[in-house]
């Protein structure tokens, strides 16, 4: 998609304030956005001086950009945040599969996750989608541009183009997510762990969308293959908490994609080999956090939380 058409979808003028909806390309290892630096000169040019973006951005970015940027839940594609709120009955967790993942367009970051799960023997067609193909050659060009020893990591990776041409669905509709949790309800009830597959988890600003709404609806443990900082951010941010007496979040740091993968892949494998009993009891221990995560969400005091963060940052974010 051009600069041009980017900007003729998602972005247009309300009460003198630009918005501008999607990722807006995501951000590189500088967290430069070539989108967003057109989108400043865009505001500048016409005097205004507030942009509200899919992004909760820290103060920072700001004094960066010399305007103010606001969260607007509205600006995330989809819809998903405001129609998961309809969705408040789901069936009892009765954990019968380790893990579910659901994964729609193909960024590179799906073709390395889908690929990575396969390998380590997670990827059960019953309880996790791949809604695209292509040839398992990507995949190890994908892992060749982010890492020079491609002899080690390839080993944590289907790299065969049986797996990588085969698509896996249940019937997935984008966008239509007050239908697909339905569709999903049973997957996310029965797997101990849903692994969100985040949009262009390559990128290195965290983009929060609706994706980890899926467990929180369902009472669900999750952990995501999202940008670095995603999980430290939905915490600092949105006020939603993480299940810490069981993860080892220190993957969500590491700003190599390939290499934040794998740690993934490797943290949960000593849950694999547990009996469906003792997932539940590990559930267990995380009840207080999951249901006061589904409380947060459905109050939407989440958007107190980010509304705070914007108001008070201490001089530590800048």
């Amino acid at each position: 998609m051009t600069l041009a058409e980017y900007f003729k979808k998602f972005l247009k003028f309300v009460d003198n304030k630009l918005q501008i909806a999607d990722h807006l390309g995501g951000f590189d290892e500088n967290l430069q956005s070539e989108i967003l630096t057109e989108v400043v000169k865009l505001a500048k040019e016409k005097n205004i001086s507030t942009i509200e973006t899919a992004y909760v951005f820290p103060p920072k970015f700001n004094d960066k950009y010399g305007v103010k940027f606001c969260y607007n839940e509205d600006l995330v594609t989809g819809r998903g945040w405001q129609e998961m709120i309809t969705y408040n009955i789901h069936p009892e967790q009765d954990f019968k599969n380790f893990i579910c993942s659901f994964n729609g367009s193909p960024h590179v970051s799906r073709r390395l996750l889908t690929s990575a799960l396969n390998k380590f023997g997670y990827f059960n067609k019953d309880y996790c989608s791949k809604n695209f193909k292509h040839d398992g050659s990507k995949v190890d060009g994908h892992i060749n541009d982010n890492v020079e020893n491609t002899s080690f990591y390839n080993k944590f990776f289907d790299l065969t183009d049986e797996f990588n041409q085969q698509i896996y669905s249940f019937g997935h509709v984008r966008f239509d997510h007050a239908n697909n949790v339905c569709t999903l309800e049973n997957k996310l009830t029965e797997s101990f762990l849903h692994i969100v597959s985040e949009t262009m988890a390559t990128n290195y600003y965290p983009n929060i969308t609706e994706k980890f709404l899926y467990s929180i609806v369902t009472r669900g443990l999750f952990l995501a293959y999202a940008q670095p900082g995603w999980h430290a951010h939905i915490e600092k941010v949105y006020g939603f908490k993480l299940y810490a007496n069981l993860f080892d979040y220190r993957f969500d740091s590491i700003t190599n994609p390939v290499k934040r993968v794998v740690e993934l892949m490797t943290m949960i494998s000593k849950f694999s080999k547990l009996t469906p009993a003792e997932w539940h009891d590990l559930y267990q221990l995380e009840a207080d956090t999951i249901n006061y995560n589904y409380n947060h969400y459905f109050s939407r005091d989440y958007l107190k939380c980010i509304k705070e963060y914007e108001k008070s940052f201490d001089n530590n974010d800048r």
